[in-house]
């Protein structure tokens, strides 16, 4: 990690879960960390929860769901930071349950506009700040989901599914477009089986693992050799398979 000292790393969705996972993490090092969520009180009390740690946070209120908020975090960093991105962790996204069949049109909308619109964004503006400060050896993260990759059983995860196999595509567009470019940014995506959380039912909790795992494997993709990228890294549980299946299917 000596390689990212004093560099500035932007992690989304920081409030809770696996964001303030990563964050938590990511303090051990002498790293600056901004921060993003909704939730600017979760967000302070982890900058002040971390302040005997080499890393520094800064918390900023950022709702990914519009583009101005991502914009003014952006602006922010510029110019109170005065220095580029170099790592953008893209963790916010979100699970509702709702089915094709029967679904809220605006529970749709929230799971495109937070795990895929807001990322696109956040890629988008991280570029541009790279290049804006010359830096040629960054590194993006995406968050992603055993559900970009395989088919969930339950039928009201479906949407969640299709915004997770867009982040599979979007990453690996990203990577292409950056590459046209001449740009030599790394590009990672993470996809974590069942994580587990305050909010999981407990029914969710028997096979899963903690949100520090997968923060810990950001930091196996931040140390990789220069000349080598971590393209997808997909992490289970020991007992979890990556395609699962209705019990009922199981004998």
């Amino acid at each position: 990690m000596e390689r990212w000292t004093d560099k500035l790393i932007v992690v989304t969705g920081a409030s809770r879960g696996i964001g303030k996972a990563i964050v938590a993490e990511l303090a051990k090092y002498p790293v600056k960390i901004v921060g993003l969520a909704r939730n600017i009180e979760g967000l302070q009390g982890i900058a002040d929860g971390l302040k005997s740690l080499p890393g520094k946070m800064y918390p900023i209120k950022c709702d990914l769901t519009n583009e101005s908020d991502i914009l003014k975090a952006f602006e922010w960093i510029d110019t109170e930071l005065g220095q580029g991105v170099s790592v953008l962790i893209n963790n916010a996204g979100t699970l509702i349950k709702s089915k094709i069949l029967d679904g809220d049109i605006e529970d749709w909308k929230h799971m495109y506009d937070l795990n895929v619109i807001a990322l696109t964004v956040c890629c988008r503006e991280c570029h541009k700040s790279m290049t804006k400060y010359g830096i040629t050896d960054g590194h993006v993260i995406n968050i992603n989901s055993t559900a970009g990759h395989t088919m969930l059983p339950l039928p009201g995860h479906k949407l969640y599914n299709s915004t997770k196999t867009a982040v599979t595509y979007l990453t690996e567009g990203y990577r292409h477009e950056l590459i046209a470019a001449g740009v030599k940014t790394k590009v990672t995506s993470i996809s974590p089986g069942r994580v587990w959380t305050s909010e999981s039912p407990k029914a969710e909790q028997l096979v899963a693992m903690k949100p520090e795992r997968v923060a810990s494997m950001v930091i196996v993709a931040l140390t990789t050799p220069s000349d080598v990228v971590i393209a997808e890294l997909t992490v289970l549980s020991v007992g979890e398979t990556l395609q699962s299946y209705p019990q009922s299917l199981i004998k």
